[in-house]
């Protein structure tokens, strides 16, 4: 069978003498790639293969510096997306938000490259800066929104991609089935936090839910999703 992809992890918020027993752990547990969001990508394990996204947070587009900056941090190794950006109430005025976003996108669609959508902000605060995106290759990140927001991302041919939300919210199980097949993506979301101990070993347990609520084999359920990673990041 095909191994599992986990297409979003913070490596670089985990102390680099962490990263090695993070990615052997996920070795061991079937996930044969990663997808690095930050500056790091950690050592060289055996059977994983590690990817990079570049980019700057919404809570930080206030560090901001232009898309020569971004475009100069896209060209670095391994990196095969832009990202992770877009909108989060948290974050600094949303008009701030919105031009970093933008340039965001300028970049990604410069360098042919995926774009990774961080969306935590209400939906029709933000829906009209969307349009950005044109005809990129696009990720929505951590997906837990609305089915109608998950219609909005099909209709558009986005991938997206569901974290472990989807073994405890019903209504993203609906999601599951209802999203094209070759447009879903798993992840973890993995990042240090007090009390969390999700990290990419646990891609597979998000997989067997989705293979779960489509009814599919596991052997299916895997190639399927191994495939889809593989075209969303352009490998």
């Amino acid at each position: 069978m095909e191994p599992w992809f986990d297409t979003h992890v913070h490596l670089d918020a985990y102390p680099a003498e962490e990263r090695g027993a993070l990615l052997r752990r996920a070795a061991d547990a079937g996930v044969g790639a990663v997808l690095s969001v930050g500056d790091a990508v950690g050592p060289a394990v055996d059977g994983v293969r590690v990817y990079r996204a570049a980019g700057l947070h919404p809570l930080r587009s206030d560090e901001y510096a232009g898309t020569g900056t971004l475009a100069s941090l896209a060209t670095g190794p391994s990196v095969v997306a832009i990202g992770e950006t877009g909108f989060d109430r948290a974050g600094p005025p949303l008009k701030v938000q919105a031009r970093v976003f933008e340039g965001h996108c300028a970049v990604a669609a410069k360098l042919g490259l995926a774009l990774i959508l961080h969306i935590d902000e209400e939906w029709e605060r933000i829906r009209g800066f969307l349009e950005a995106v044109g005809s990129l290759r696009v990720v929505r990140h951590y997906f837990t929104g609305p089915e109608e927001q998950a219609d909005w991302h099909a209709e558009h041919g986005h991938y997206l991609s569901l974290g472990k939300p989807l073994l405890r919210m019903p209504h993203l199980k609906e999601v599951a089935v209802s999203y094209p097949a070759d447009r879903l993506l798993v992840e973890t979301d993995s990042y240090p936090l007090a009390g969390r101990t999700t990290e990419p070993r646990d891609t597979g347990a998000i997989g067997e839910a989705v293979a779960s609520a489509r009814e599919w084999s596991m052997e299916h359920c895997r190639e399927q999703l191994w495939t889809n990673s593989l075209r969303a990041f352009g490998l």
